[in-house]
C-alpha cells in the first residue's frame, strides 16, 4: 500500500523521515541477549534469555512509524488543566500549536490530568482502508519519566488525514513545567496489515495540507463514520 506524507516543514523530510526502520531505545542496545543462570539441580551456569530474545517486543520496537517531537518545546500545566506550550523564539520555521480538550469530552477517563491534542505536522493520504494503530512509544521511557500518556486510537489514511498527537498531563495542585527536547519519541503508527507500506514524503503549503484535511461532511456528529459510508 501507498503512503503519502505531506509536511510544510521541508527539514523534517531530511532530519526525521517517516519510516518503518527504528533504531533501538539505548537501554536495549545496552542489554545483552542472555545472562547465566546457576541451576541448582546440574550445578552449571546455563544461558537464559533477556527481553531482547522476545518476538512480541522486538517486532513492536521495529515495526511502527515513529512519529517525534519536531522542536524543543516547554509545557506549562496549571491546575484548572489549562496548557501552555513556549518553543524556541529564534525558529520562525516552527509551528507547534495544541489545543486543550474539555473534561466534558472525555469524562472520567483520566482522573487528575489534561487531555492535549499536539497538530502534527504531517497529513497522511494512504491508497486503501489499511487500519493504524497509534499507540505510545513504550519502550521509550521518555514521556513515561514525566507520566505523560499517549490516547491510543485505530484509523485509517483513506477516510482522514490528519495524524494528531494525544498526550494526557497530570495536573496537580501548583502549576509545573516540562521540557521536552526536539526528537523525543511521542507516538508508534502501525500498519495492521502484512502489505509492504511504501512511504513518500512530499513538502506541502500549510493551505495544501488543510485542504486534504477538510475532507468530512458538514455533521455534527459521527464526520468519519459518516465519510467512510459515503465512499464505499
Amino acid at each position: 500500500m501507498k503512503l503519502d506524507a505531506y509536511t510544510y516543514d521541508k527539514k523534517l523530510i531530511e532530519l526525521q523521515p517517516l519510516e518503518i526502520k527504528n533504531k533501538p531505545p539505548q537501554w536495549w542496545s545496552n542489554l545483552k541477549k542472555v545472562y547465566k543462570v546457576f541451576d541448582p539441580r546440574t550445578s552449571i551456569s546455563v544461558p537464559s534469555p533477556t527481553v531482547r530474545a522476545c518476538p512480541g517486543v522486538v517486532n513492536y520496537i521495529r515495526k511502527p512509524i515513529i512519529m517525534k517531537l519536531w522542536s524543543d518545546a516547554i509545557f506549562k500545566v496549571f491546575p484548572d488543566g489549562r496548557v501552555k506550550v513556549a518553543t524556541p523564539l529564534h525558529n520562525d520555521r516552527v509551528n507547534l500549536q495544541i489545543g486543550v480538550h474539555e473534561k466534558k469530552q472525555f469524562g472520567n477517563l483520566y482522573e487528575n490530568s489534561t487531555v492535549v491534542k499536539l497538530v502534527s505536522p504531517w497529513v497522511m493520504k494512504a491508497s486503501d482502508r489499511t487500519d493504524f494503530m497509534c499507540t505510545e512509544v513504550h519502550y521509550d521511557n521518555e514521556l513515561r519519566k514525566h507520566n505523560i500518556l499517549v490516547a491510543p486510537g485505530i484509523i485509517n489514511f483513506y477516510d482522514q488525514h490528519a495524524s494528531n498527537v494525544f498526550l494526557v498531563f497530570p495536573v496537580k495542585e501548583e502549576e509545573y513545567e516540562i521540557q521536552l527536547s526536539y526528537g523525543t519519541p511521542l507516538m508508534s503508527i502501525y500498519p495492521m496489515t502484512d502489505k509492504k507500506v511504501d512511504i513518500k514524503m512530499h513538502h506541502a503549503t500549510t493551505d495544501e495540507m488543510n485542504s486534504i484535511i477538510d475532507c468530512f461532511p458538514s455533521t455534527f456528529l459521527g464526520r468519519y463514520y459518516s465519510r467512510k459510508h459515503t465512499r464505499r
